[in-house]
C-alpha cells in the first residue's frame, strides 16, 4: 500500500523544513501518535487523555486507529506541526504501523521528489499489552509517565543531546515464485506456528494473565485432550515444509523466531531470546515435532535457556520459510493452499532506526 493522505501531500518545501528540523542543532519539539484501543491507553484512558497537556502543544497529539488515520497523522505532525522527535503510543501493533507507514512516507518522497528523507528519532511509549518492542529500548512505566521523564530530561533541549540507539530492522518479503507480494518491516518475525498460538493465545485474554492462561490450557488441553485442544490443537502442529537459514537446509521443525531485538517477555523479568548480532539478527529454531516434548520445554523457552532441541544462531542473514507469519505481534496467515507454500524472506533491511532510550 502507498502512503496516502487525506490532506496535501507534502511538497518539496515541506520536505526542506522537515530536513532543517533535524539538523542536530534543531530544538527538540515532541509530537505523539496514539491507538486508543491498544490495552493500556483502552483500560486506563486517563494516562492516554493527559498526553496533549503535557506536550508543547495539544495540537501535537493526535489518536489514530488505522493506515490512512496514520497517514493524515503523519503528514500533521511532521509537516504542519513540525515536529522532529515522533512517539508512537500504543502496543506492539500500533508500533509496527507507524514504522511501516513512515517507510512508505519516506519512499514516497524519495520516488517523487528526489530529496532524501530520514526517518525521525522514535519514542516507543508502553500503551499495549506486551510491549516487547518499548521495554526492548528501555522504556518503563505508562505513557504519561514517560512524556514527563522525556520532558524533564530534554526540556528546551537540541536533537544533539537525545540519547538514542540505532535498532536494526527485519526486511520481512512474501513471494509467490519470483514475485514479491507482500513487503513489511519490524522487528520480531516468527514463522507460522508461532503466529497460530498468538491466534490462540487471543482466546484466553490479553495481558501477562492470558499468556500465562494460554500455556496452563495448551498443557492441560494436550494431557487430557480437552475440548480446546480437539478445536485448536493442529495449530500447534509441524509445518511439512523446510526451512532454509543461510543456504542451510532445516527439512523439519517447529518453529522459528528472528530478532533484531531482546525478546522479553513478563515486563521484562524473562528474556526468550537475547540478541547478541551486531550487523544481522538472532534466530532461534525448534526442532523438536512432538507437541508433548515442546509443551514440557515450555520453561526452558521463556527463559531462554539451552535445550536440545533449540538452535541459537547469533548472526543470521536470510531465513527462508513457508505459510503464515507474524511480525511486531501482528498475524499473517493465509491457510489457502496457495498460501501455505508461499515463501516468507527475512533479511536485515538496509537501514536502522533510532529509538530514544529513557
Amino acid at each position: 500500500m502507498t502512503w496516502q493522505t487525506a490532506t496535501r501531500i507534502p511538497d518539496a518545501a515541506d520536505i526542506q523544513a522537515y530536513i532543517q528540523g533535524q539538523r542536530p542543532n534543531s530544538t527538540i519539539r515532541l509530537g505523539v501518535i496514539s491507538n486508543p484501543f491498544s490495552r493500556t491507553n483502552a483500560r486506563t484512558r486517563l494516562h492516554d487523555r493527559q498526553l496533549p497537556g503535557y506536550l508543547s502543544d495539544p495540537r501535537d497529539a493526535v489518536h489514530t486507529r488505522t493506515a490512512s488515520e496514520v497517514d493524515r497523522a503523519l503528514n500533521h505532525l511532521l509537516f504542519e506541526r513540525r515536529v522532529n522527535v515522533l512517539g508512537l503510543n500504543g502496543g506492539d501493533g500500533t508500533l509496527h504501523l507507524g514504522l511501516n507507514r513512515l517507510v512508505a512516507l519516506q519512499r514516497e518522497v524519495e520516488g517523487r521528489l528526489g530529496m532524501r528523507m530520514e526517518l525521525p528519532r522514535l519514542l516507543f511509549l508502553n500503551g499495549g499489552t506486551l510491549n516487547v518492542v518499548s521495554r526492548a529500548t528501555g522504556t518503563t512505566g505508562n505513557p504519561a509517565r514517560t512524556v514527563r521523564s522525556f520532558y524533564r530530561r530534554y526540556a528546551g533541549a537540541t536533537l544533539a543531546h537525545i540519547q538514542a540507539a540505532p535498532l536494526r530492522v527485519l526486511e520481512v518479503e512474501v513471494m509467490n515464485g519470483s514475485e514479491r507480494i507482500e513487503h513489511r518491516y519490524g522487528f520480531v518475525f516468527g514463522s507460522e506456528l508461532v503466529a497460530n498460538a498468538l491466534e490462540m493465545y487471543g482466546l484466553f485474554g490479553e495481558g501477562y494473565g492470558g499468556l500465562l492462561r494460554f500455556f496452563s490450557e495448551v498443557a492441560l488441553g494436550y494431557t487430557l485432550n480437552t475440548r480446546l485442544w480437539q478445536e485448536h490443537g493442529w495449530k500447534l502442529d509441524a509445518p511439512i515444509t523446510s526451512l532454509s537459514l543461510d543456504g542451510m537446509i532445516t527439512p523439519t521443525y517447529l518453529a522459528t523466531v528472528a530478532s533484531t531485538i531482546n525478546l522479553s517477555l513478563v515486563k521484562g523479568a524473562l528474556t526468550a531470546l537475547k540478541v547478541r548480532s551486531s550487523t544481522g539478527y538472532s534466530v532461534r529454531i525448534i526442532t523438536e515435532t512432538k507437541a508433548g516434548s515442546v509443551i514440557r520445554s515450555i520453561p526452558k523457552l521463556l527463559v531462554g535457556a539451552s535445550h536440545s532441541s533449540i538452535v541459537d544462531v547469533p548472526e543470521a542473514g536470510e531465513l527462508c520459510v513457508y505459510g503464515g507469519y507474524t511480525l511486531d505481534g501482528e498475524v499473517f496467515l493465509d491457510r489457502t493452499p496457495a498460501g501455505q507454500h508461499r515463501m516468507i524472506r527475512v533479511t536485515s533491511a538496509p537501514f536502522h532506526i533510532q529509538g530514544i532510550a529513557l
